[in-house]
């Protein structure tokens, strides 16, 4: 090879062949930088589906837990099916419309 030829190879063509390697090493950097803050907030995202999944649990254990209790099931009979003791009454008030 000629030595005029080695050194435009040396001195132009390999600085230009790093400069671009470099280049698109930091390209590649930058590219998983975002990628991973994105995975981050992901992350951060479903921790907080998970905790607010384990308060529904609780709440959840909590009502079965009061399931148990036979005054419990007899005040959800009254509210919600409108149940009454044999010799009691129901009343449903009644509310008029207002005319204008």
């Amino acid at each position: 090879m000629d030595f005029s030829l080695k050194r435009i190879l040396l001195y132009k063509v390999l600085p230009i062949f790093l400069l671009l390697v470099l280049i698109l090493m930091g390209l590649q950097l930058i590219n998983n930088y975002l990628e991973i803050r994105s995975l981050e907030s992901e992350v951060q995202e479903k921790q907080q589906q998970i905790r607010e999944a384990k308060e529904y649990q609780h709440k959840l254990e909590e009502e079965l837990q009061k399931l148990d209790d036979p005054e419990y099931l007899e005040k959800l009979a009254r509210q919600r099916l409108g149940l009454v003791k044999p010799g009691e009454e129901l009343i449903i008030p009644f509310e008029e419309e207002e005319q204008d």
